[in-house]
């Protein structure tokens, strides 16, 4: 009797086990470069596409664009020694990578840096899949004010100009990324990595740090996103989120820094996430409207960490110690939404010789500086809350605001080698003081 054996193959027939699928095909690559390439010079006033096939993409010169140029995934790009491409109005240059398609960016010289990729009044970068080396040489400017990427808008208020989707940064000869002047990455910008920076990741505006993406930012000289810190201009005027983004902000480009929240005509609000550790320079501040008065303030500051997370506001210094910093300063009424909770404040409470109504225990003199100082209207409530106050120079919280109701603002909290009072003591409505003991 003869005997069949019938064997089916549903799927994958082949070399595999027995039930296992085919190997997936590999990925398509993209091709080597060849060929003498395609030279770029002058102005671009005309859209054009930069292609994988005519690739390299030879920028010997400064260039200004001034059209859209669009570059196709695979397209390689170099720019020569010092060299810049400038994206002006108008001007758009989109580079549009895939997904193991990546555009390249480089140097044309492997031993020479180029400056920057530039969007300069009205100019506009988009970068997808995108891998960007070895630029970033700082020229004759400050080497903490030069980056890779030059974002700078046509007004004052925060635009988002900068696109990045899946975009790397390596080896810039500066800052990764500078933003100021109006430049911002736009809402939809996601997934930056910034790595072998000779300062830092990114140096901007205060006002456009809420728009700084989700990404990697390690592996800099230094793993900080550099606020500068001069205010004016500068200050946060818009509605803005500081997010946790894996590495700190430090506060201040040089000594007596300030971050300002402040618009009199559409007050902010700064809203800090969970996380987020915030290092100040020597002699800097952060302040919440830095006027002065009793009308109600033109900003408001929510920090609210958790107990897990805290918000953390400490000295840039390698070897921190009281008084490096003078803390956060509320000028006039802090708003209703004010908020600062689960947070900790070191090293602050630097001598600043600045006024406060504020009143002491019999016997000590001012000054009547701490770590976090309320020095205009009175406050909706006792607005901090599990919040340690720890090696400040002199005080912990300043009351410097007029009331004959006396907040209490040093239970919810608590103060670790502050060697004034936990907390100064209001003055009455009428300007005198209550006889006190530091609470």
């Amino acid at each position: 009797m003869r005997h069949w054996i019938l064997v089916v193959c549903l799927v994958g027939c082949g070399d595999d086990a027995v039930g296992k699928l085919p190997d997936a095909p590999p990925p398509p690559a993209c091709a080597a470069v060849t060929g003498a390439g395609a030279m770029h010079a002058g102005t671009i006033s005309t859209a054009e596409t930069w292609t994988a096939a005519d690739s390299p993409h030879l920028v010997p010169a400064d260039l200004t664009v001034s059209a859209t140029v669009t570059i196709e995934a695979c397209a390689v790009v170099r720019i020569a020694d010092d060299r810049s491409i400038n994206v002006r109005a108008g001007g758009s240059l989109v580079a549009a990578g895939m997904p193991d398609l990546p555009v390249t960016i480089e140097r044309a010289d492997p031993t020479a840096s180029w400056a920057s990729i530039a969007a300069l009044g009205g100019g506009t970068l988009s970068f997808t899949h995108t891998n960007i080396t070895g630029g970033g040489d700082p020229l004759n400017r400050v080497i903490g004010l030069a980056g890779a990427l030059d974002v700078a808008g046509s007004a004052p208020a925060t635009a988002g100009i900068l696109h990045v989707d899946h975009v790397s940064i390596a080896g810039s000869e500066s800052n990764g990324v500078n933003l100021h002047d109006g430049g911002g990455f736009d809402a939809s910008s996601t997934d930056l990595t910034i790595t072998g920076s000779v300062v830092a990741p990114i140096v901007t505006f205060a006002r456009h740090v809420g728009t700084i993406p989700s990404g990697t930012y390690t592996g800099n000289t230094e793993d900080a996103i550099v606020i500068r810190g001069t205010g004016g201009p500068e200050a946060i005027a818009e509605d803005a989120t500081m997010h946790a983004r894996g590495v700190p902000y430090r506060v201040g480009l040089a000594a007596n820094a300030v971050l300002d929240v402040v618009n009199v005509n559409a007050p902010p609000t700064l809203t800090i996430e969970p996380g987020v550790t915030l290092k100040f320079t020597t002699g800097s501040t952060l302040r919440i409207d830095p006027a002065s008065g009793t009308t109600p303030a033109a900003g408001t500051l929510i920090a609210a960490g958790t107990l897990v997370d805290p918000i953390i506001f400490t000295s840039a210094a390698d070897t921190p110690a009281a008084g490096d910093w003078f803390g956060i300063w509320l000028g006039r009424a802090p708003t209703p939404a004010t908020k600062i909770d689960h947070a900790r404040v070191e090293f602050a409470g630097r001598a600043s010789g600045s006024g406060s109504d504020s009143c002491l225990p019999v016997g000590q003199t001012g000054p009547n500086d701490a770590a976090i100082r309320i020095l205009g209207g009175i406050p909706a409530s006792v607005f901090i809350t599990n919040t340690h106050i720890v090696s400040s120079a002199r005080h912990g919280i300043d009351l410097g605001f007029r009331s004959d109701a006396k907040p209490d603002f040093a239970t919810p909290n608590t103060f670790t080698n502050v060697p004034g009072c936990a907390t100064t003591t209001p003055r009455d409505a009428n300007g005198a003081c209550p006889v006190v003991t530091c609470p």
